[in-house]
């Protein structure tokens, strides 16, 4: 099979080598960053083999500029610390793979590279202006005036390969991207269904199927986790000795959080810039080029600040609404102050009647500024200093705070707060902070934070670590137990239905869906599920035996059924049996890259340099 056809079955995979030169943010504030033993000349190693900051901090440049020209605005502190993991996990990936090419000794012959530029028009007039300007693309390379013949002889010219954008491109094809298409295709080779499994994926994909169906959540009967004894919880625990046992080590902490609410001069401040902005526009200024700049509010910004069209008045807060109701077409309003912040209205249309209104707006969020933060940081750090000594307990009494406690988080995943915190796994779990006692001061975009170490759990079975989840476990038997009782109850009255079809039994509620195939996802059912293809199974039109799915006990009745073309699927299955099944390559392939890092020893310190 052609190197070519791979290509186009795994377009991802070449995204994810892009997304090496792609990912990217600006280093945030170290201060705190660095404690003894910490070398911040690396941001982490895979096997020994360090990832270095400089190289890695350039990849974050690049990505925070990229993001900021699409949208006008930098990526918020979860989403900048997403970037960061994202980018770290696929440098590991990366690096692991690039040992894999040297094991399989896998090199790109120049047949395949040209075959690759041949079917990548695209890719090579990105690379030409990214490099070389917008102009020096060729006008045969345009989408509008696109000519393959006068591309495949451009690409023949030695001449051509001398140009810095397809220099690079040549240099990514060799190194990395038809490398890993000849990985999958190694991994294709050996990935094949038998007839009965390739027959069992048809039908979830060919066979289309319509329902209708009553279904009784396990939530309509909501059981209280505190009803349930310590005796319950022991003996459940030691009933199920295979299902509580964790992978990794965990903690609770305990901390005091200071909010940052802004200061009545913060107000004053951005209630001076809403009024800079309003003047902007009236003097010229396009009124959807600020808010694409400016706006707080997401869901208008990329459009310009339109909301949406015509709007009756109670669409919006009264202060939002009285001041665009008093607005003529073409007037922008002066900052109006709601719950959200300072707003600038622009009135683009009324109605005839004058009873809904087409307006933009710009939202300025109030937040608080340096001043209000620092002496916020300047008590913490005193609060802190006091704790050292005396423990959070007692220091956070003598300032009036409330010491609160974080659910029980493992290594790698946030602890329940109200925004992502930066700092927190470092504290809980890093060997450099393990000795401290209290963390440094974390802050993020709603609070200033100081944590102490409450209680750690190391990795295997810990009844004190599982006892949540026994409850849980507990809980949704009795939710079960009712629902199947409910169930029982009503199935003779559904049973016997017919149309028009009441939208409630009991506790019963009624409702469809489209003509699908197995694989969709259906509410009640969920994705791709097995209770979905029995229901398909089910004679048509009439109602089936009780379904119990993951989140409700279902009764069905097939509606509609429409079974696959048996010569199409018999070639499906050919092809499948001849080539190997695509999706399931796909899907083996992103299994196996994302289990990469776990063949490794991989060290992450990018929880202790970035915070705050």
């Amino acid at each position: 099979m052609s190197i070519m056809w791979i290509k186009n079955q795994a377009k991802w995979i070449i995204v994810g080598a892009a997304v090496l030169v792609a990912f990217g943010l600006i280093m945030m504030d170290r201060q705190g960053a660095y404690r003894s033993g910490f070398h911040g000349n690396y941001v982490g190693s895979v096997d020994g083999e360090e990832l270095q900051t400089g190289a890695f901090q350039q990849d974050l440049q690049n990505y925070i500029r990229s993001e900021e020209q699409k949208t006008g605005k930098a990526p918020d502190g979860q989403q900048l610390a997403q970037a960061r993991d994202n980018l770290f996990q696929t440098k590991v990936v990366g690096i692991i793979i690039q040992k894999q090419f040297k094991a399989y000794q896998l090199h790109p012959s120049v047949e395949e590279m040209q075959a690759y530029l041949v079917n990548s028009p695209r890719e090579v007039a990105y690379n030409i202006a990214r490099y070389e300007g917008p102009d020096r693309v060729p006008s045969f390379l345009r989408d509008s005036t696109f000519d393959p013949s006068r591309f495949q002889s451009w690409l023949l010219q030695d001449s051509v390969y001398d140009r810095i954008g397809m220099r690079v491109l040549e240099d990514q094809l060799k190194t990395s991207v038809i490398p890993q298409l000849q990985l999958q295709q190694l991994l294709r080779c050996q990935v094949h269904r038998t007839d009965l499994e390739e027959e069992f994926a048809l039908e979830t994909r060919e066979n289309l199927g319509r329902i209708v169906f009553y279904q009784v959540p396990f939530d309509a009967f909501p059981v209280p986790l505190s009803k349930f004894s310590d005796a319950d919880l022991k003996a459940h625990f030691e009933a199920n000795p295979d299902s509580f046992y964790h992978h990794d080590e965990a903690v609770s902490l305990k901390y005091v959080r200071l909010p940052i609410r802004p200061s009545p001069k913060d107000s004053a401040l951005m209630r001076d810039f809403a009024a800079e902005l309003k003047q902007r526009a009236a003097t010229g200024e396009k009124f959807a080029d600020l808010a694409k700049s400016y706006s707080n509010d997401p869901g208008s910004a990329d459009s310009g600040g339109r909301l949406g069209g015509f709007q009756p008045r109670t669409t919006w807060v009264a202060e939002f609404s009285q001041a665009a109701f008093n607005l003529e077409p073409g007037q922008i309003s002066d900052p109006v102050l709601t719950q959200f912040g300072y707003h600038i209205i622009l009135m683009n249309a009324k109605s005839k009647k004058g009873d809904s209104v087409d307006v933009s707006h710009i939202l300025l969020k109030i937040t608080a500024g340096t001043e209000t933060t620092d002496s916020l940081s300047d008590l913490a750090e005193k609060i802190k200093n006091e704790a050292e000594k005396s423990g959070l307990e007692a220091a956070a009494k003598d300032a009036g705070l409330l010491v609160q406690s974080t659910p029980v988080f493992e290594k790698g995943v946030s602890p329940s707060l109200p925004a992502y915190l930066q700092g927190v796994q470092s504290f809980a779990f890093s060997a450099h902070e393990k000795k401290a006692k209290i963390s440094d001061v974390l802050q993020n975009e709603e609070g200033i934070y100081l944590f102490e170490r409450d209680k750690h759990f190391d990795k295997g079975r810990d009844f004190e670590r599982a006892r949540e989840a026994i409850a849980r476990d507990l809980a949704r038997k009795e939710q079960m137990e009712l629902v199947r009782k409910e169930i029982e109850t009503d199935q003779p009255q559904i049973t016997a239905l017919t149309d028009p079809l009441p939208p409630t039994i009991g506790k019963a509620t009624l409702d469809s869906s489209r003509l699908i195939p197995v694989e969709s996802y259906v509410p009640g059912f969920g994705y791709a599920s097995g209770e979905l293809l029995k229901a398909f199974h089910q004679k048509q039109g009439e109602w089936g035996s009780v379904l119990w799915t993951s989140n409700a006990a279902v009764i069905a009745k097939l509606v509609e059924s429409q079974p696959g073309d048996p010569a199409a699927k018999a070639q499906k299955a050919h092809m499948a049996v001849v080539q190997g099944d695509v999706q399931m390559v796909s899907d083996v392939f992103k299994e196996w890259i994302a289990g990469l890092p776990k063949t490794v020893k991989v060290e992450n310190n990018l929880d202790m340099m970035y915070r705050n």
